[in-house]
């Protein structure tokens, strides 16, 4: 029973990591300080890509403070996806949103696990269900909105109930007596599907009045024999007499305690055998019997038996040892004291693609892996003389050159002389993981409609560079974009056309620009470039480059139509600055910017003369 504790403390566990993680994302707390449509679309495809891959949340969704959802994604049968905004739903009336409300910072609330209700009605299938709930707060630390993980229990159950597979009848109830799990399906949520008899108070009260009161125990009732344990279902760990949780994690929280009681139930067969074996009289012809039989195999065939045994057992063990090897689901590789590969498993050839015998023998650990890996790879094949294992991140190169991303741990075995007999090195597949880290890294430097950087990510580049051109007394020049009547584009032709503006602007100057130079999108048709090891006078050459070059791009937008536009350019330089700050430099900028707006549009404005094409005056 102990080993099913810990098998649905760690399900658990895991939710409350998930909700933690998905709480702390840049695209949540965007979201929360500026919850635009940009913000939006780039929190669903986040929590979209969180949900297909972890595959175990029915919902995640995030709600205001008024229990009004703002964003849910759906698990559907093919993937994930985002639903609409008519259709989110006022969720204030439920419990767990008031006990939601009530959290701490880092606080976490479990409902009580139940079936799914959508619409006022029992979800069918049913799907047994809990829900995490936790309070999250803006970058101000005020509390935004409450995130909630709809977490599928079903596979919990259905693991716990293999934990019994033989003719035991496994059986979880709740603290008020309702099956969660029973040997017969009908007996199971009584509470919920308007069958309050259904209950382990009704059918056996004396047993359910006994396990009520102790944590654990073994009892008879009607010649069967019952053996029970209480669960705290989240209590992980020892907990303090205010319920506060610590753990190697790092987790602390304070989790509202929910109990639930294990009960195993003998048939009356096994309980029968059981108690014949246990009895003194059996004890004791047994025993006799024992030593009976003992002494004859003792005295016929002693060493020729103890002989085979040992062998046969030998070959088993070889047998299971090199079974478990091939078919294991990671990679294993064996390595000899001069770090020799001598043995390879299925899974491994099955990640990099080669055949057992273009490795044994011939190559080395560090053959496989890419050169930014090296120093990676040296550290772990230098572990194999430590006492010590090692674990590292690397990236192993396939036999054509595919890259794969693995977790490597090595450790070795020693023979009684502390002679380095042989080298293990497990090899896990973390692709998918790298991957889904890759793309929220993407997610949280990037704009998602011009692919330019946004505003967080240029303030971290722009303060590197700040620094590196103080240090070195180099030069930096910052030019302040802005789109002439942008407002009368999107009125005119409609949104799409003007998303097709912005794109088209970052495009052409990405063309135009280094790639040490830095283009951000700040919000709205206002883009920033900042040009390093760049004098004045070259930004200024740069900034009118651009502005003639966009001036006669066409756009193309719907139905085969094309629009012109132009920008308005405001260009400063760090040198001409009292206080050498990326804040004072924009504002610089900006404050050229203005002028250009001000003077007539589609040109350059910079101290002390503007730059401007007098073939092209009239405003776009």
């Amino acid at each position: 029973m102990k080993s099913t504790n810990t098998l649905i403390h760690e399900h658990l566990l895991r939710v409350i990591q998930d909700i933690h993680h998905l709480g702390s994302l840049p695209s949540v707390q965007d979201f929360l300080d500026q919850p635009s449509p940009e913000m939006r679309d780039r929190l669903e495809k986040t929590l979209i890509l969180t949900s297909n891959i972890y595959g175990r949340y029915d919902q995640i969704r995030l709600l205001d403070l008024k229990g009004a959802e703002i964003v849910r994604i759906n698990q559907g049968n093919a993937a994930a996806y985002a639903v609409p905004e008519t259709q989110l739903q006022q969720k204030f009336s439920r419990y767990y949103i008031q006990e939601g409300l009530k959290l701490q910072a880092n606080q976490v609330y479990f409902s009580p696990l139940d079936l799914n209700i959508e619409g006022g009605e029992i979800e069918r299938p049913i799907k047994p269900m809990m829900r995490a709930v936790e309070l999250i707060h803006n970058s101000k630390g005020e509390p935004a909105g409450l995130l909630i993980l709809n977490y599928k229990a079903g596979g919990m159950l259905n693991q716990y109930r293999e934990q019994f597979p033989g003719g035991d009848r496994a059986m979880l109830l709740n603290d008020d007596g309702y099956w969660l799990l029973n040997h017969k399906t009908e007996n199971e949520w009584g509470w919920m599907l308007d069958r309050p008899e259904r209950s382990m108070q009704n059918s056996r009260p004396e047993v359910w009045q006994l396990i009520h009161q102790s944590r654990a125990g073994v009892l008879e009732s009607d010649g069967a024999l019952f053996s029970y344990t209480r669960i705290d279902a989240v209590n992980f760990y020892e907990s303090t007499s205010h319920g506060s949780y610590s753990d190697d994690y790092g987790l602390i929280t304070d989790i509202k305690a929910q109990t639930w009681y294990m009960l195993i139930e003998t048939t009356k067969e096994n309980w029968q055998a059981i108690a014949v074996y246990n009895s003194y009289g059996g004890k004791a012809a047994l025993t006799a019997l024992f030593f009976i039989v003992a002494l004859c195999m003792f005295l016929v065939a002693k060493n020729r038996l103890e002989r085979h045994n040992n062998q046969e057992m030998k070959r088993r063990q070889l047998e299971d040892f090199q079974d478990l090897y091939e078919n294991a689901p990671i990679g294993y590789i064996t390595l000899n004291a001069e770090g020799i590969i001598t043995n390879v498993n299925a899974a491994l050839l099955g990640y990099l693609g080669y055949a057992r015998d273009e490795l044994v023998g011939k190559c080395k650990l560090n053959d496989l892996v890419s050169p930014a890996s090296a120093d990676a790879c040296h550290k772990l094949t230098n572990s194999l003389h430590n006492s010590g294992p090692e674990e590292q991140r690397i990236e192993m190169l396939g036999k054509n050159d595919t890259a794969l991303h693995v977790v490597c741990n090595i450790s070795s075995r020693w023979s009684d002389n502390n002679t380095l007999m042989i080298g293990r090195c497990s090899v896990q597949d973390i692709n998918a993981q790298v991957m889904l880290e890759q793309s929220l890294t993407k997610l949280a430097h990037k704009d998602p409609l011009t692919g330019a950087a946004n505003r967080y990510f240029f303030e971290e580049l722009a303060a590197h560079e700040i620094l590196r051109e103080t240090r070195q007394s180099s030069e930096l020049t910052a030019l302040m974009l802005d789109i002439d009547h942008f407002k009368s584009v999107n009125d005119t032709y409609g949104h799409f056309s003007g998303d097709e503006v912005l794109k088209s602007l970052a495009a052409n100057c990405m063309k135009m620009l280094r790639s040490s130079d830095i283009l951000a999108r700040f919000g709205g048709e206002e883009f920033v470039i900042l040009l390093p090891d760049t004098s004045f006078a070259d930004g200024l050459h740069k900034a009118e480059e651009i502005r003639k070059t966009l001036a006669e791009t066409p756009v193309s937008i719907a139905d085969g139509q094309t629009l012109q536009y132009t920008v308005s350019i405001g260009a400063a330089a760090l040198s001409s600055l009292s206080e050498p700050t990326i804040e004072a430099l924009l504002t610089k900028a900006d404050e050229q910017l203005y002028k250009a707006k001000n003077s007539g549009r589609n040109r350059v404005c910079a101290e002390p003369q503007p730059w401007t094409d007098q073939k092209k005056r009239q405003p776009a």
